[in-house]
Formats: C-alpha cells, sequence, structure tokens
C-alpha cells in the first residue's frame, strides 16, 4: 500500500509547500521591504522648555549612611547612654551605702579636728567614681544629641531612629 501527500502526488506534495512558504515571506500588496518608517510627531517647543516631572525613587542612603547604618548609630548610642545611667546609680548606691556604714568614721585625738565620713578615703573614691559617671553620663547624652541633630539635617526619616 503506498500513501500519498496530497491528491497530486508525493512529488507536487514538496512543490506546493515552497510556493505557500514563499507566498507567506513575501510582501503582500507589492511593498518594498525596506520602506522608510514614519517620523515621529514634531514636539512643541513649549514642551521642550519645561523641566520633566520629579521622579521620586527610594532613598537607599540619606546622608552619609543607609537605614541598617542609621539604625545602628542610635541603638549603639542610647545602649551607651543606659549603661552610663546604669553605673552611675550604681556608684551612687555605693557612696550612699558607705556615708551610713560607720566604718567610714575617723576617731581622732581630743582637741584635735575631726574629719567627717565625706573626707575618709572610701568615700572620696566613691564621689570621684560618680563624678566621673556623671561626666560619662553627660557626654553620652551630648553624643546622643549630636546624632539626632545629624539626622535632622540630613532627613532621616523617624522610623530609621528607632
Amino acid at each position: 500500500m503506498q500513501l500519498h501527500w496530497n491528491r497530486f502526488g508525493p512529488r507536487t506534495g514538496g512543490f506546493a509547500v515552497l510556493a505557500l512558504c514563499v507566498c507567506l515571506v513575501a510582501p503582500a500588496g507589492g511593498e518594498e521591504p525596506s520602506a522608510k518608517p514614519a517620523a515621529p510627531p514634531p514636539v512643541e517647543l513649549d514642551r521642550l522648555l519645561k523641566l520633566p516631572a520629579p521622579v521620586e525613587a527610594p532613598r537607599e542612603r540619606v546622608g552619609s549612611a543607609t537605614k541598617g547604618e542609621w539604625r545602628s548609630r542610635f541603638i549603639s548610642a542610647r545602649l551607651e547612654r543606659d549603661a552610663a545611667q546604669t553605673a552611675l546609680e550604681a556608684a551612687q548606691k555605693q557612696l550612699g551605702e558607705a556615708a551610713g556604714d560607720t566604718d567610714s568614721w575617723q576617731i581622732a585625738p581630743p582637741g584635735a579636728p575631726t574629719a567627717g565620713a565625706s573626707d575618709a578615703p572610701v568615700s572620696f573614691q566613691l564621689r570621684q567614681e560618680v563624678r566621673r559617671q556623671r561626666e560619662e553620663l553627660a557626654r553620652c547624652e551630648r553624643h546622643l544629641q549630636d546624632l539626632t541633630i545629624e539626622a535632622d539635617l540630613a532627613g532621616v526619616p523617624a522610623s530609621w531612629r528607632e
């Protein structure tokens, strides 16, 4: 049994397919394939002289840092301030305990001026520690305030400071 591709036989079927492909590829209506595209419409002069509308791009960096860097700066400054506050409270508590302690009293011979508890060496060291901790707390608060001012001037959003 012999199969035929079309009613004209196997030899004419190949020519028919080839002729069909040529018809599909060739341009219809006698157009030239190298015809130039139409020129774009003219632009008005007023439209050319206007600035384009601003485009709001997402801000990756504000000032000198990214969102994560600003957050880490604020977190670090707050942790430093909290640590200084805790150290100050601990030093003040020690000073209060030393002031109420009877070991800090000094005994002097009769007639000699007696030194109070505030002149005791332990009390002096604790007062110096309290003074140092107050200075450290003030320095940390100034640093946090400076960082806030820097962020304000750079236009850092409030959500980046938390």
